[in-house]
């Protein structure tokens, strides 16, 4: 019989914690990722190795006589892959785009470990990723993982890192800039301007239900050649309302002015990568995101103030069991 090395990693760390929700926050999976490796595990070891109640996680016999082995298993997997120095090089990353919140994600991840090493790609869309994290081409990549035009893949793991709230950007002479908080409401009469309307599919299916849900029309007329355009564009134009999420670098020098939304539209990004052994360096990273995501408050979530599309609700929910 052939043992999966990431289920019998699942095992050794969830006998250690006694705990399902320490140990998929340790090994930075969902509960539910968790428990279906646990289950195909005993399915082939034609056993239970644990005993679940609603207050407890305990071994069972067969799981007790097998944990020893278990960690032996998992040690000679770790001694082989150091190595072969499976650290030595920088992980490859995709961050669908240099000028969104992945960019600040990690920036703020280098200030809290500078030893971080991190090759980073622009696919220009999560979509674009996913056979190229599938293939090994990519470690990791950052993106929405709902609304890309199909499921993902059984062969990828992910984690919600960051709701990014998204904010209206306005010129200061706008009718609507007096306010403290706009509401989406409130352009139900001249919609959001996005000249062009163009990004990835995830980007393009989110503001379809945001603004399907409010009844906030899109005004995608005229041309834009860059965000710069964009921005000037809103700045000198009449009653126009663009969106921008919250972590973006805007330019200062136009004085635009920057409100919050009520309820303010949240934007999902999930770290994914491949299943199975995860390399020393990869899971480096994704125990420091999860780390500063937590302490950072970087998944908070009111429903009473704040919305996101029914298939990334179940996510974050997700993602929240695990803190």
């Amino acid at each position: 019989m052939d043992l999966d090395l990431a289920q019998v990693r699942a095992f050794v760390v969830t006998a250690e914690q006694r705990h399902f929700g320490r140990a998929a926050q340790a090994l930075f999976l969902t509960q539910q990722a968790l428990s279906k490796r646990i289950k195909k595990l005993e399915d082939a070891l034609a056993t239970p190795l644990f005993l679940r109640t609603n207050r407890s996680v305990e071994l069972t016999a067969d799981g007790e006589r097998f944990l020893p082995h278990a960690r032996e298993l998992v040690r000679v997997a770790d001694a082989a892959v150091a190595v072969m120095g499976a650290d030595d090089r920088p992980l490859r990353l995709d961050v669908v785009d240099y000028r969104l919140s992945p960019i600040f994600l990690l920036r703020r991840l280098a200030e809290r470990d500078p030893g971080l090493r991190i090759d980073r790609v622009a696919g220009g869309g999560f979509a674009n990723a996913v056979e190229p994290l599938l293939s090994g081409e990519l470690d990791v990549a950052i993106g929405r993982v709902s609304g890309i035009g199909r499921p993902l893949p059984d062969g990828l793991e992910h984690r919600v890192v960051r709701l990014e709230p998204l904010v209206a950007l306005l010129a200061p002479e706008h009718p609507l800039a007096q306010q403290d908080v706009l509401r989406l409401e409130d352009l139900r009469a001249d919609g959001i301007w996005l000249p062009g309307l163009r990004g990835p599919a995830e980007w393009l299916s989110y503001l379809e239900e945001l603004c399907g849900r409010f009844g906030v029309p899109i005004d995608d007329a005229g041309v834009s050649f860059d965000l710069r355009h964009t921005l000037e564009q809103t700045r000198y134009g009449k009653r126009r309302v663009t969106l921008a999420g919250a972590d973006m670098e805007l330019a200062p020098d136009l004085n635009l002015k920057v409100l919050p939304f009520e309820p303010s539209p949240l934007f999902p990004w999930s770290l994914v990568w491949r299943g199975g052994k995860a390399s020393p360096a990869l899971r480096r990273l994704l125990a420091l995101a999860g780390r500063t995501s937590r302490e950072e408050d970087w998944c908070a979530y009111d429903p009473g103030h704040a919305w996101l599309p029914e298939d990334d609700l179940k996510l974050a929910a997700a993602a929240r069991t695990t803190r």
